[in-house]
């Protein structure tokens, strides 16, 4: 009877992370595109498209003595590896390649990214290796993202880096690519939730091999009855780094992108949950509901309708939005005359493009751009960019604009 309680508690623990629809967002444009963690397969890693700059290279010849290698790129960006002594068995060819270009990694798009593809592609060392990179353009700190790829672009990931340096300094064990590039919150919000799906699968696939192994020397007669104490505390730490390692940070990507929220409420919920089953203790009531209020506010905030009206930059402004998550339109009316429609299209809903059309008199009006939305505890306000093309008897003018106005909730019945 021991055993069955033992093994009833197991299943009810697996089949509530993997199936238990109570806890599982219905599908929705705001959080469609929300990276959903699968307890059962291994996580998607997200590959990187990489084009090396084959002109900017160098190479060194390092013995178990240890060496150094510095590379400066043909942007100016400077980068020096050191490996210590008895990293290496033996002599060992190793060359730095520049990175010309890196596609689909979760940077500001257009911002400059200072990496170098390092080989032997694999290789693994005895000592901790240091990456410096020097950037040719300073970036934030607040917006640095530091990484390492695989191979040729695979499993693009945050890297180890030493924490209590200012300059950029890259641990490495295994080559191959690594590097620094700009985000901006929602980048940042990306990066974050990759770690999180990536330490979720970890947590369990580590948590489902030590089940089954216990599981099979049980059968096999390998060792004595499973102690059930030694399974609580393995349990109560898996579920204490889910905690710490997933929902932690997919709170704080909620709070940098609010399509992520639906997730971060589902994980802390199923966790508790979870918690409760097994008789681990739970975490501190308050605490719970402080995090699912502020979790709540922001998905809410993410669903709101919006009246806008306003002035910015000289021009008059009005609309209404019925939603973030799908396109809209604000009507601009010009002090000397002509009025223009803007529409959103968004990407999600703290960013988009825009088209504009309008005129007046014998004039037309087109253009286009970018917006961002910002989402915070006690305001909204969305921004946007434009460049317009006036054309007027032929003849045509173009200029560029910024507009910045608050969103202020539309009363209950503005939206069907």
């Amino acid at each position: 009877m021991k055993n069955m309680k033992l093994v009833s508690l197991v299943l009810v623990f697996i089949l509530m992370s993997i199936s238990c629809e109570v806890f599982t967002p219905t599908s929705s444009k705001s959080s469609g595109n929300t990276p959903v963690i699968d307890f059962v397969t291994p996580a998607d890693p997200l590959n990187v498209t990489v084009t090396l700059d084959e002109s900017s290279t160098a190479s060194a010849m390092i013995s178990s003595n240890g060496g150094s290698l510095s590379l400066t790129a043909a942007d100016g960006s400077v980068y020096t590896l050191e490996i210590p002594a008895k990293a290496l068995d033996a002599d060992t060819l190793i060359t730095m390649t520049a990175v010309k270009s890196m596609d689909g990694a979760p940077l500001d798009n257009g911002a400059p990214v200072s990496a170098v593809q390092l080989e032997p592609s694999g290789q693994f060392f005895n000592e901790m290796l240091t990456l410096t990179i020097s950037p040719a353009k300073d970036i934030l700190i607040q917006n640095q993202v530091i990484f390492n790829y695989e191979g040729n672009g695979q499993d693009y990931h945050l890297a180890v880096v030493d924490p209590k340096s200012k300059d950029i300094k890259i641990k490495l064990m295994q080559f191959s690519g690594a590097g620094v590039g700009s985000a901006s919150d929602r980048a940042w919000a990306a990066n974050l939730q990759i770690q999180a799906s990536n330490a979720s699968t970890r947590i369990w696939q580590k948590t489902g091999a030590y089940i089954q192994e216990k599981r099979r020397k049980g059968i096999l007669g390998a060792e004595g009855e499973t102690d059930n104490t030694e399974l609580y505390i393995y349990l109560k730490s898996a579920l204490d780094q889910f905690e710490d390692q997933v929902v932690l940070k997919e709170i704080a990507s909620a709070e940098l992108d609010c399509r992520y929220a639906p997730k971060a409420a589902q994980d802390l919920v199923v966790a508790e949950r979870q918690r409760q089953i097994l008789g681990i203790d739970l975490m501190d009531t308050n605490k719970l509901f402080q995090k699912l209020d502020a979790l709540k506010k922001i998905m809410k905030e993410c669903r709101n309708a919006f009246i806008v009206s306003g002035d910015s930059n000289g021009v008059s402004f009005s609309g209404l939005i019925c939603g973030l998550d799908k396109p809209f339109e604000i009507d601009a009316t010009f002090p000397g005359g002509g009025s223009a429609k803007t529409t959103f299209t968004p990407n999600s809903v703290i960013d988009g493009v825009t088209t504009v059309t309008g005129g007046g008199g014998e004039c037309v009006q087109t253009g286009e751009g970018k917006y961002t939305v910002a989402i915070a505890a006690d305001s909204t306000s969305i921004t946007w960019t434009t460049t317009d093309t006036l054309t007027c008897q032929g003849k045509s003018n173009t200029l560029s604009g910024s507009f910045t106005l608050p969103l202020q909730p539309a009363p209950e019945g503005s939206c069907p």
